[in-house]
């Protein structure tokens, strides 16, 4: 959902900018969801590369956190009450570039990484699995955000729409986080260790 949220970055930009942003500033915005993506590869992928077992479990859980935040900052900064009182378009946008670029850091190594770990117990079938979940989850994704473009439709015309839509993000976010940490524990750390992890996971929750 992360990933393909860069198709509609610069539409949510346009939109709450009050006419601030043209259509095509608000379009080139969006870039700075990539560039998260890129830095959470080179930062936090290395450390993930480097840590083993509930190590890792631990990091993923704080990129999910890091994640789960930025999408509830877009979705307050998309709040037109809180627009019209701070009155000030560029440190609005700001915020919303600081989140996008937090996004795309948060959910690098979810999306990159741990897909070809997992890819890697297919053997010969490992790229029928990766053409697979890449299709299932562009197709949720594609249902996830025509929901978002119905509130953002039906919401109010200075872009209030978009405070529900992310926020019904960040929920989803949630419940995959929760599943992910879960995932982690089972297969990635209880074979390391007899140690129980499933009061983290309700921590998490």
């Amino acid at each position: 959902m992360v990933r393909t949220a860069e198709r509609i970055l610069g539409t949510y930009f346009y939109d709450t900018s009050f006419g601030y942003l043209s259509e095509s500033k608000a379009a080139g915005l969006a870039i700075f969801l990539s560039l998260g993506t890129v830095l959470g590869l080179a930062i936090a992928g290395n450390l993930f590369a480097q840590r083993k077992g509930r190590q890792r479990k631990w990091l993923v859980t704080r990129l999910y956190i890091i994640t789960i935040i930025a999408c509830y900052s877009l979705a307050i900064l998309a709040i037109p009450r809180l627009r019209y009182f701070v009155d000030s378009p560029e440190l609005i946008i700001f915020f919303q570039v600081v989140s996008s670029l937090c996004m795309g850091f948060g959910i690098a190594v979810m999306y990159s990484l741990i897909p070809g770990l997992v890819g890697s117990a297919f053997g010969r079938h490992r790229g029928s699995y990766i053409a697979y979940t890449d299709g299932v989850a562009f197709g949720i994704s594609s249902i996830v955000w025509k929901v978002v473009a119905n509130a953002v439709g039906n919401g109010n015309p200075d872009g209030g729409g978009w405070a529900y839509g992310w926020a019904a993000v960040a929920l989803l976010i949630v419940l995959c986080a929760i599943l992910m940490v879960e995932f982690m524990e089972h297969y990635f750390v209880r074979g390391h260790g007899k140690h129980n992890g499933t009061y983290e996971t309700i921590i998490l929750a």
